[in-house]
């Protein structure tokens, strides 16, 4: 039997289609234990134990810092890991409504941002030349090894 959908990414779902009727298609999908919220096919929102979490950059880091929103962190091996690029969503968004939409829009136009920035650094070309061969010794220096062999 599936799991209940869960409530909170529910209730974002509904908070947000005005939003998603300007902008395009926001949707959920699961993601370890919890989900995460899409648009245009890049996360820009987290919704892990019963807390959402949206994407930021450089750019709006302060805002949300400024508002006491947390990291989303988690424990592996013993060890708290923090993901800084994810903040819990602020208090007033919680409410719903406009306020909801508003720190949305500012994690989409961070998530769109990073997805830019990954896509416009260049990839790795492959080597065009040949590389180089393997250092081998050449016959010369091999019959000179033989004869310092051959010598003792």
């Amino acid at each position: 039997m599936a799991a209940a959908p869960d409530p909170l990414i529910a209730w974002l779902l509904d908070e947000l289609r005005p939003l998603a009727a300007q902008i395009g298609e926001i949707r959920a999908r699961r993601m370890f234990s919890g989900a995460a919220l899409y648009y245009d096919d890049i996360v820009f929102a987290l919704v892990l134990r019963g807390t959402s979490y949206l994407r930021v950059d450089d750019l709006t880091r302060e805002r949300f810092l400024a508002e006491k929103c947390t990291p989303f962190s988690y424990e592996r091996n013993g060890r708290t890991i923090s993901m800084t690029g994810y903040l819990s969503t602020p208090a007033e968004a919680l409410d719903g409504g406009q306020p909801l939409r508003d720190w949305a829009r500012l994690a989409i136009e961070a998530a769109l941002r990073d997805a830019n920035a990954k896509a416009a650094k260049p990839k790795r070309a492959a080597a065009k030349t040949a590389k180089a061969p393997k250092a081998t010794k050449t016959t010369a220096t091999k019959k000179a090894a033989a004869k310092k062999t051959a010598k003792r």
